[in-house]
Parts: structure tokens; sequence; C-alpha cells
């Protein structure tokens, strides 16, 4: 199974995820000791699921390019994985169960916050965090 496939697969999968109260921003997660993957799991959630949130309010080209970075996140987690000893099979697997749990984390953010008549993105302090740090983790800086 490719990395790209995996990713759609991540976006619609049905499993149990994180509760919304417990979802804390990636550098406490980091700060408490999370392994080196979960910064890939929890980027490549962040944009996936921020993407499939806007739906249509994105370009096909932007959408693409949503893919292309969910990819290279859930490899390098995968890499990340390996290096701590799963094996390749195991470790993908890995991955793409935690985007999927990550990402409805973030869309039952989304929905909450919408549903309250805030932003989506703008009034949530884990989103601007999240945003900050994988925007950071994708152009090296920070």
């Amino acid at each position: 199974m490719t990395i790209r496939t995996l990713t759609l697969l991540a976006l619609l999968m049905p499993l149990p995820a994180l509760a919304q109260e417990e979802m804390q921003p990636l550098r406490v997660e980091v700060g408490d000791g999370a392994p080196m993957s979960y910064i890939g799991t929890r980027c490549a959630a962040f944009y996936a699921s921020s993407a499939a949130y806007l739906g249509d309010q994105i370009g096909e080209d932007m959408q693409d390019q949503v893919n292309d970075i969910v990819a290279l996140l859930m490899m390098t987690a995968v890499d990340a994985m390996e290096q701590e000893g799963l094996e390749p099979d195991a470790a993908r697997d890995a991955v793409a169960e935690e985007v999927v749990q990550i990402s409805d984390a973030y869309r039952r953010r989304f929905e909450a916050h919408a549903e309250a008549g805030r932003n989506a993105f703008a009034d949530d302090p884990v989103y601007l965090a999240d945003n900050e740090d994988c925007t950071a983790v994708m152009t090296g800086e920070g």
C-alpha cells in the first residue's frame, strides 16, 4: 500500500479518536515526551483535516499540494517508527491509524467551534499553535 493510499484511507476510516478536551498543542505533547514520529502524524493530520474541513473552498492545485505534504509527513513518521524498532508494515499501519485518530479529533474541534458560532480555526488555540508548529516543521524554521 502506498503512502498516498494511506493518506486517503486516513481520512476515510472511522476509527475511535482522541477526545476533543484531551487534545493539547503539538508543542506540549512533544515537551511531554511524545516520540519523534508523533510530529509527523500530528502534522499530517493537521493538514489533512484542515483541507478536508475546508472542502471545496480550496482549489484542486492546493488540495494536491496538501496531499503531497501529508504523504511526506506520513513517510517521515513511518521512517521514525522504523528507527524506533517497528517493522515497516507495522509502522505504516500505526501511522495510518494515528493520523485517522488525530484527524478525527481535529474535525470534532472544528465542528464544535463552528456550532458554537466561533471560527473553526482562528478561535481555537490548539489549531493556532499547531499551525505555527507544523509550518515550522515544513519550512525548517523555528
